[in-house]
């Protein structure tokens, strides 16, 4: 079995593996986003079967055949959205007949109710339209309750195979519906858990390095014939998010391993780990300011309210952002925060002078507990050989302290923004959590 260079797995123990195929011209054009392929990934992995290849192919009756075979031959569940519409360029149910040798036949209870609905609103029904409504001969129909065309499950070798629409509207909830159950009759039971550890500040090569051997070397795995861990890695510029996915029949068994797994974990990842689960930075830096009582204002120059809106689009965020000012002319940073004239002639928008006054500024108009500030220079005009573009001066001001950062980043305008948006919170992360300045390998 080819190995996953983004994963290590703890043992070799049989396991249901699928293939996810999603069909459609309009996916290979880069048209539509495949967000299908994205939701059954996550849906099988949390039944405990392993994704060994997400593929996708044309509306050609020759591919969609051969990428089917091929798909039978190498997985034991196959799950297929895309192709069973009206059109003509809909020819999945015409390639499983096919390859099947098999006709395809009219689906009778979605034939039924197509042909109600159209005569409740004195449509016509042409050909084409029952076309959505024909299945292989032989296939198990797959109810669509949002839509018109059926989906189908066939076994083609030792794979079971299921078809559904494309639209995801319909293919959603047929897969929760009519998938699942059927796979949880086969599965083996088995337990899987997903842990997410969010970084920020190191490279992913250097969150690789930490944790290269954690599943190799970490002692007290009292499980480990048992339990099957793997570790993803996913780059979510400018954030590395760490994905751990245990797997055991067990589920005391899988959790007894992953509190061992855990604890070295972030013993590894240090100060660089800032959260953990589906919660970004903005969340997290808003759940400790909640907790707290505490309030937050800011300053913003090269981000334009990129701040502003990141901790906005929290729900709640209301009981602790105070509000902010884009201080993009020099006129505002010296009228409306205070930015001394001396300081800007002497030093320029852009340096650590003017942000932990901006900061400190924003802070005593607002009455915030901390005040946030960016200036620098985003592009991708205005740089010099002293401050080039991509310089960012990041300062947040709290009630003893203010703390100052340099980020300099070589990207296009809008990572920039983005990066010098991310450094800026976890500058406030960090003066609210101090331990998390002491590890000096952090970028940001």
């Amino acid at each position: 079995m080819p190995e996953n260079p983004n994963s290590e797995c703890s043992i070799a123990a049989s396991r249901f593996e699928a293939t996810v195929l999603t069909i459609g011209d309009e996916l290979s054009r880069g048209e539509i986003v495949d967000s299908n392929a994205a939701f059954l990934g996550a849906e099988l992995t949390a039944l405990g079967v392993y994704v060994r290849r997400r593929v996708g192919c044309n509306d050609q009756l020759a591919d969609i055949i051969s990428t089917l075979r091929e798909a039978a031959e190498t997985s034991s569940v196959v799950v297929v959205s895309g192709g069973v519409g009206p059109s003509r360029d809909d020819l999945t149910g015409d390639a499983v007949a096919a390859g099947m040798g098999v006709e395809p036949i009219f689906e009778a209870a979605h034939e039924a109710r197509m042909r109600q609905r159209f005569t409740e609103r004195n449509f016509a029904i042409t050909p084409n339209n029952l076309r959505q409504v024909r299945i292989p001969s032989g296939a198990a129909a797959l109810s669509n309750r949002t839509g018109a065309a059926p989906g189908f499950a066939v076994q083609i070798g030792n794979a079971r195979c299921f078809f559904m629409p494309g639209v995801p509207r319909e293919m959603r909830p047929m897969f929760t519906e009519q998938v699942v159950p059927r796979l949880k009759d086969v599965l083996p039971r088995t337990v899987t858990t997903r842990r997410v550890y969010r970084t920020l500040g190191l490279g992913e090569s250097h969150v690789d390095h930490r944790l290269a051997d954690l599943l190799t070397s970490t002692a007290d795995l009292r499980h480990a014939e048992s339990v099957a861990v793997t570790l993803h890695y996913r780059l979510a510029f400018p954030e590395v998010l760490v994905t751990m996915v245990a797997s055991g029949a067990s589920g005391a068994e899988v959790e007894a391993d992953l509190a061992v797994l855990d604890v070295e974990a972030r013993r590894r990842l240090g100060h660089a780990l800032y959260g953990t689960g589906d919660d970004d930075l903005a969340v997290v830096v808003g759940r400790a300011l909640s907790e707290r009582g505490q309030t937050l204002a800011t300053a913003e120059s090269c981000t334009g309210g990129m701040i502003g809106q990141t901790i906005t689009a929290v729900a709640g965020s209301s009981t602790y952002y105070l509000g902010g000012v884009i201080a993009y002319a020099n006129e505002v940073k010296h009228g409306v925060l205070g930015v001394s004239e001396a300081t800007l002639l002497d030093h320029g928008a852009v340096s650590e002078a003017c942000v932990r006054e901006l900061s400190e500024g924003v802070r005593r108009l607002t009455g915030a507990t901390y005040g946030i500030a960016v200036s620098g220079i985003a592009g991708p005009g205005g740089g010099s050989p002293e401050k080039p573009v991509g310089t960012v001066w990041i300062a947040v001001a709290g009630p003893e302290r203010t703390l100052c950062r340099l980020v300099t980043w070589p990207g296009d305008r809008e990572q920039i923004r983005k990066i010098a948006t991310a450094a800026a919170l976890n500058l406030l992360h960090k003066l609210i959590f101090p331990e998390r300045l002491l590890d000096v390998a952090l970028r940001l």
